[in-house]
């Protein structure tokens, strides 16, 4: 394969041509390490060379080593910038020609050019016709079987001096629509066409500035790229009302800024602010090319390794929801809480929290398709992650929830569930079934906890433990816990009682009538192996106690009979317990702490299948 090299084509482009496809070599390919991965090239056109770089959706092309020191590129999309008073080349699109060819140096270096005109007139005239270059290096593919037919490219003609003739009007073409991936801040005229997927409410503001109001929504173009745009004040009252979700509309004019990554969870370094120069026009006729949304599920089983606070998009069936409750937050409004629970094809199932309107909007929904007796599916986009008392999921201002979506992910667990996956148990990661623990169990004993150093590591393990719980400390079992909502979880610092009969909690710095009681139970197990002692909190100790910890503290109160008969009914059962083991330091000492996170009464007829499983692993031992 011959390809030819655009005469003064790097010098066009600087002067303003977008039109030009011109055909440049590449000299040099570089990685550019930074938040975000992108790649630098060095191109020539036979004359001069220039500094490109390319659009991220380009970066498989340079990772695969497509495109190298050699190769001959035509670029068939691009934009010129400066970039700290340099000429920056941005390519959007190109095409690799010749992937291997010797690299052919400047003409600066050839003796005979002594002028820009001479080596334009030198590389026009001195028979540099398909794979020959003007200093007689080839540039070609080793595949001499295929040809490339000559790129003619008009020479480049310097645009006329104006200078002394009067006013030039200035340039009103419109901007080409570029790739939401490839925009940047040193661009000056550039357009997108995306669709909003996304509106946030309108939301007021005081500052040291004084006060405010902003709001933004979310892009999405053909290419899958995804951006953040924010109005503030004057510019809201224009746009606010024109916005609508699922509308496409051409969006220019306006800054780029780095993205405040607490607050916005798109996967996209920068952030459109729209100015009062910014045009938003709605596009007239649908546009097929752009989706309706776009998700990037994780599987509810991924969920357990997530970050605490991450945003994540996840799919499942609804099993379950609870009536929608009013919680109290810090600041004294009152908001809504309802519990969903899912399931997924990993044979795990999460916690989904819904906060605000999202209770008596989709929450309602989902409440009387399950009383109807069906079980929909729904769609996550942007849920938080926590990782308090297990992992779950709430919804933020963000958030999007679609029932029943019509997507290939959806129609396929539907598929599954109908077919028999409403059938197959699950384990809940909600119920903090801790970071890091496998899906398959990890069974240890007593003793092994001591003998093989489990929690002494940078990070906790997590182990099931069969053992059966031999006293509990009854004089303290519980503790007195602020009811207060913060953000999206109980306060449950312990609280203290007034004189006047109030609670107080100092964390809130609020009183209150009533309080809360959680479990802080610390317990001796024991196994064929040994003995050891764990603390159960809220969750595992109702799972052991089946009752409440208030439920309890007042029987101990007013019933010792009673308290005694349900101590009792689980002192010599034998439970699974799940344990997270951790060295914690107290003071200049160092303790190994036991924590279970849930328990289960065992099963026999569940743990003998474990158990004939463990037996025939022997079968393939040979000794």
């Amino acid at each position: 394969m011959t390809a030819r090299l655009t005469p003064n084509g790097i010098a066009a482009i600087n002067a303003g041509d977008l039109d030009l496809k011109p055909v440049f070599q590449v000299m040099e390919v570089t990685k550019i390490t930074g938040s975000q991965e992108r790649f630098r090239i060095v191109v020539s056109d036979g004359t001069t060379t220039q500094h490109a770089l390319l659009a991220t959706q380009l970066n498989e092309v340079a990772r695969a080593g497509k495109v190298r020191r050699g190769s001959v590129v035509q670029l068939l999309e691009y934009i010129c910038s400066t970039v700290q008073s340099r000429r920056m080349i941005v390519i959007l699109n190109m095409e690799v020609l010749i992937m291997e060819s010797e690299v052919f140096e400047k003409l600066e270096n050839h003796p005979e050019a002594e002028s820009a005109n001479q080596k334009a007139s030198l590389l026009n005239n001195s028979g540099f016709q398909g794979d020959q270059l003007p200093n007689g290096t080839s540039v070609s593919s080793s595949n001499k079987g295929q040809s490339y037919q000559p790129i003619v490219q008009p020479s480049y003609k310097p645009p006329p001096n104006y200078r002394g003739h009067g006013a030039i009007m200035k340039n009103e073409a419109p901007a080409r629509i570029i790739p939401i991936a490839a925009l940047n801040p040193y661009q000056g005229r550039w357009a997108i066409k995306a669709r909003v997927t996304a509106k946030g409410e309108l939301r007021r503001y005081n500052n040291a500035r004084g006060d405010g109001k902003v709001f933004s929504f979310d892009l999405l173009d053909s290419d899958g790229g995804e951006i953040r745009v924010t109005c503030f004040n004057a510019i809201v009252d224009r746009f606010y009302g024109v916005i609508e979700v699922g509308k496409v509309y051409m969006i220019c004019k306006g800054s780029l800024k780095p993205a405040q990554k607490n607050f916005n969870h798109l996967c996209n370094d920068w952030e459109i602010f729209l100015e009062t120069s910014s045009v938003v026009e709605l596009c007239p006729e649908e546009d097929g090319s752009i989706p309706a949304q776009q998700f990037n599920f994780k599987a509810i089983s991924d969920i357990v390794n997530a970050e605490n606070n991450s945003i994540v998009d996840i799919i499942g069936i609804v099993i379950s929801i609870n009536p929608s409750v009013t919680i109290l937050r810090k600041n004294g409004m009152e908001t809504q809480r309802r519990v969903a629970n899912l399931k997924d094809k990993s044979g795990m199932s999460v916690e989904l929290t819904l906060w605000g309107d999202f209770c008596n909007r989709e929450g309602r929904q989902l409440q009387e398709l399950l009383d109807s007796g069906a079980f929909p599916s729904l769609a996550v986009k942007a849920g938080k992650v926590s990782d308090f008392s297990g992992k779950s999921v709430g919804t933020i201002s963000a958030s999007q929830l679609f029932i029943s979506p019509e997507t290939p992910e959806a129609l396929s667990l539907r598929e599954w569930f109908d077919k028999g996956g409403k059938n197959i148990s699950s384990n809940s990661i909600s119920r903090e079934t801790m970071a890091g623990l496998p899906l398959n169990e990890i069974r240890k004993n007593v003793s092994q906890i001591k003998d093989e150093g489990l929690g002494r590591g940078d990070k906790p393990d997590w182990v099931t433990l069969k053992a059966t719980v031999s006293f509990v400390k009854t004089e303290n079992f519980c503790y007195t816990a602020c009811p207060l909502v913060i953000g999206d979880r109980q306060c449950n610092k312990k609280v203290t009682k007034l004189n006047n009969g109030n609670w107080c909690c100092e964390r809130c710095d609020r009183e209150f009538e009533e309080c809360e009681y959680r479990y802080l139970l610390q317990a001796q197990v024991q196994d064929h192996t040994g003995v050891t002692w764990v603390t159960a909190f809220q969750d595992s100790g109702e799972d052991m106690l089946h009752c409440s910890a208030k439920e309890l503290f007042m029987f101990k109160q007013h019933d010792d009979a009673k308290f005694a008969e349900i101590i009792r009914s689980f002192l010599f059962v034998q439970f699974l317990f799940r344990i997270k083991i951790k060295e914690e330091h107290y003071g200049d000492e160092q303790r190994l702490k036991i924590t279970i996170v849930n328990a289960e009464k065992v099963d026999p007829s569940t743990e003998s299948r474990y158990l004939l499983d463990e037996i025939s692993k022997f079968n393939h031992i040979t000794f």
